[in-house]
């Protein structure tokens, strides 16, 4: 019981420090000028199109096997199962954040879930459209999944999404 407290305490600190730089990244991308708005646009649309293409790949999988799964997976923290920690708001970063964010208002997220050691964009489901995701959210298959999967072509899809990550350059959009 008190391992799981602490834990459940970790969890709620993490996801505070979380909240407060993803609070970070929405200011970050309100304070671009056009330049900087033009360049992410332009950017996005590899990514949002490698998105989309991964997508397709997977949605077969997930339509047949997460509606019978009685595991979430997108949970804040479980050792064996977690896509994420408690400190990323859906798992985003700088970069994918605003390569999603560039063209699209993203729901809010729900904080109240991480009291339930869900992701904030975990309702029955992921929240977020499908290419506006974060890259570590689209590189998680459970074992049920991987089996529904061309994985190969999986794996040329993420080397894409992180040719775009990698090439993405945050000083151009501080210009």
């Amino acid at each position: 019981m008190k391992v799981e407290n602490s834990l459940i305490q970790k969890v709620v600190s993490d996801a505070k420090s979380a909240r407060s730089r993803y609070e970070l990244y929405e200011k970050f991308y309100l304070s671009l000028n056009e330049s900087a708005k033009i360049y992410l646009r332009s950017e996005a649309i590899e990514y949002k199109r490698c998105l989309s293409e991964i997508q397709d790949l997977i949605l077969p999988g997930v339509k047949k096997i997460c509606p019978t799964c009685n595991i979430i997976c997108c949970k804040l923290h479980c050792p064996d199962l977690s896509i994420y920690t408690a400190d990323i708001v859906g798992g985003f970063t700088l970069n994918d954040y605003l390569l999603v964010r560039c063209d699209q208002i993203l729901p809010n997220p729900q904080y109240e879930n991480v009291g339930m050691n869900l992701c904030p964009f975990w309702d029955n489901g992921c929240r977020l459209p499908v290419d506006s995701r974060s890259y570590m959210c689209i590189q998680y298959f459970c074992d049920n999944l991987k089996k529904e999967l061309d994985l190969e072509a999986i794996e040329h899809c993420l080397r894409n999404i992180r040719k775009v990550l990698d090439s993405f350059s945050i000083g151009k959009c501080m210009i």
